[in-house]
Formats: structure tokens, sequence, C-alpha cells
């Protein structure tokens, strides 16, 4: 009975001294995923900055056809207006021409400026810029510019195309 309690009351101070130890154990190394990554937030290049300060100030303008302005843009006129503000490059007005422009670019090796293209149901086109990170800028006919995400179900399925316009 006296050995039981001796094992015990040892068991005990060992139970106290892991969860006494524990944490500062725990956090004597940063796990791999809380160290900054290549491609994070830190690591933007200056392109990808450029486009989502131009995202940022864009961001909310609604969708109207035909539109080239803050009181309202179309998906093509973004790209338009982005890549003339941004980077002083002149490109094709229509989604269609901007499908032909530059060179094709893999969709699993875009980089921030690509342009990404998209069948939309009813055979609609749709265009928008690659920001990095899976993200990209558009205008959304029912929400006005955002940013969107590729790997979405809904961007997944309808991809169509990119085209890489910057050197």
């Amino acid at each position: 009975m006296l050995m039981m309690r001796s094992l015990r009351g040892q068991f005990c101070l060992v139970v106290l001294l892991a969860a006494v130890c524990l944490p500062f154990v725990a956090c004597s190394s940063t796990p791999r995923e809380a160290r900054p990554r290549p491609d994070g937030p830190t690591a933007a290049s200056p392109v990808e900055a450029r486009l989502r300060a131009a995202a940022n100030d864009w961001e909310g303008t609604p969708h109207r056809i035909g539109g080239l302005d803050h009181s309202g843009i179309d998906c093509s006129g973004l790209v338009v207006r982005i890549y003339a503000d941004q980077f002083d490059q002149r490109l094709p007005r229509t989604t269609s021409a901007l499908a032909r422009t530059g060179r094709p670019a893999k969709r699993h090796a875009l980089l921030p400026g690509d342009l990404v293209l998209f069948h939309i149901p009813g055979r609609k086109q749709h265009v928008g810029i690659y920001l990095g990170r899976e993200e990209f800028v558009h205008a959304s006919t029912s929400r006005g510019v955002m940013i969107s995400r590729l790997d979405e179900h809904y961007w997944r399925r309808t991809f169509w195309t990119a085209r890489r316009v910057l050197d």
C-alpha cells in the first residue's frame, strides 16, 4: 500500500512537471506553418503590390457594361484601365481580343499580372487579372469590382485560359 502511494505521488509529480514545462517546450520553436513563406504577404513582388493597390482602389465600383470609370466598369474595361494606369500599357478593349493578347500562360504557373479568362454559362466570356496567391481582381456583374479566388469551385469550373501580357 505504501508503495502504491509512492508510485501515485511520483506519477502526479511527473504529470505536474509536464503540465508546467510543456508550454515552454512547445514555444521553443516556431511551427513550420507559422514561419513566413516565400509566397506569404511579406514577399509581394512589385507587380503584385501595384496590382493589389489598384484592386483596392477599384474595389466596390459597380458593374456597368461599357463603363470605364469609378461610376461603373465592366470586366474588360477594368483590365484596360489597370494596365494603362499601372503599367502604361494599352490593351484591347474586348474580352475576346484580350484572349488573343500576349502569350499563353499555364494555370499552374500563373504570375501576378496574367490575364485569367473564363467561359461563363450562357456563352459569355469573363476576364480578370491574376494577383498572386490564387486571387484575381475582376468586375462581377452582381457585386462590382472584387477580388475572388481561382480555387473556388465556380472559378475552377469556368476557367478557360490565361494570357501573359507583362514581360
